[in-house]
This record gives structure tokens, C-alpha cells and sequence, in this order.
């Protein structure tokens, strides 16, 4: 039996200690280094038992893909259900969105090559995942801008172009790759932006 990438990994404790394994391992030797040994010794079970949860390492990876993205979106949905000011919300929002994933992925030598294999062997669960997150901004703009809290005029009344657009900064925000702390103080001047934009007259 392999797993699937549509598996709720954090209902598994096992599949949850590979993951954590595996990504330490990616962070530490980068994708192409790391070997399906590697992940089994740092997960501490056999090679064999390891096949049992998981095809190859790039399943395993699809699978940090899944879940980083739902770990997003369940963050993100939560920052913003709380009633904080415009720049208060999409401040917290943009680094939860990170997370600490992504925090350890500017901090290892082989992020670059990390964030590439994610498009080379998860494109699909980024690309729903990148939508995912998209609604989620656009629906909570949406509800601000309902409540007068904030105005969609910039974007002609279109929170999805907007949201769209805020997520394209973000990834701007990581070519070339900035170092945590200089990528925690992008966000924010990017929220400060935004802000601005959104507020009514």
C-alpha cells in the first residue's frame, strides 16, 4: 500500500514523522542528494517499511507539497477570521502563509533547487493550492469591502484579481532568494501597501 497525496498526513503519526524526516534531509542535502536510505534512517525505520507508506521520494515530496499548502490555507483562513485592521490582517496573513517551512527553505543552501523540484514534481498540488489560497484572500475581501472596511475600486470591484495579484507579490518577494528575516520585512512593507490601497476615502 503507497500513500496517497490526498491523505491527511497529520491523521498518521508515522506518515507525519516522514514527513518532518524527509524534509529535514531535503533542507540539509537537497532534493537530488537525499535518498529513500536517508529518510528511512532519519525517520527511524527500515528502508522496507518506509516503501510501505511511500512510492519514492518523489511522492514523499508531493506529499510536503500537499500538506504545506493545507497547513496554508487552514493559517491563512484563520489570521483573517479575526477582526484586525487591513494592514494587522494581511501582515499575519503573508507570514502565516510562509510558515516555517518556508522559513527553513530560505535558511538551507538548496531551497532554490527545493522550490524548483516543487514545480517539477507537485505543479498540480501548487497550482490548486496557489488557487485555494487566492479564494481565501478574495472571499475575505470581499467581506471587508461588504462591511466598508476597505474599498475594491483599485482592482474595478474584483477581489479575485486582487487577491491574485497580492499572491504574484508574494512570489515576487522570493526571486532572489531573500534571507528569512529580510523576507519577514517584505511582507510587511507589502501589507503596508496594500493597505493603503484598500483603504476607503
Amino acid at each position: 500500500m503507497t500513500a496517497q497525496t490526498d491523505t491527511d498526513p497529520t491523521q498518521d503519526p508515522r506518515r507525519m514523522a516522514i514527513l518532518k524526516a524527509a524534509f529535514e534531509a531535503f533542507s540539509l542535502y537537497g532534493f537530488r542528494r537525499t535518498s529513500m536510505e536517508d529518510i528511512a534512517r532519519a525517520a527511524g525505520m527500515s528502508r522496507a517499511a518506509l516503501y510501505l507508506h511511500y512510492r519514492n521520494k518523489e511522492d514523499i515530496f508531493r506529499s510536503l507539497t500537499q500538506f504545506y499548502y493545507d497547513d496554508a490555507v487552514a493559517q491563512v483562513t484563520a489570521v483573517l477570521a479575526q477582526d484586525l485592521p487591513c494592514e494587522q490582517a494581511l501582515a499575519q496573513a503573508f507570514k502565516a502563509q510562509a510558515g516555517q517551512i518556508f522559513d527553513a527553505l530560505l535558511a538551507s543552501p538548496h531551497g532554490d533547487e527545493l522550490l524548483d523540484t516543487k514545480y517539477a514534481h507537485g505543479a498540480d498540488i501548487a497550482q490548486a493550492g496557489e488557487a485555494r489560497l487566492v479564494a481565501v484572500y478574495a472571499a475575505w475581501l470581499q467581506d471587508q469591502a461588504r462591511a466598508g472596511r476597505v474599498t475594491l475600486a483599485t482592482a474595478h470591484g474584483d477581489a479575485s484579481a486582487l487577491a491574485a495579484t497580492m499572491m504574484a507579490a508574494l512570489h515576487g518577494l522570493k526571486a532572489p532568494r531573500p534571507t528569512p528575516v529580510a523576507y519577514r520585512a517584505a511582507t510587511a512593507l507589502l501589507a503596508r501597501v496594500f493597505a493603503r490601497a484598500l483603504t476607503p476615502d
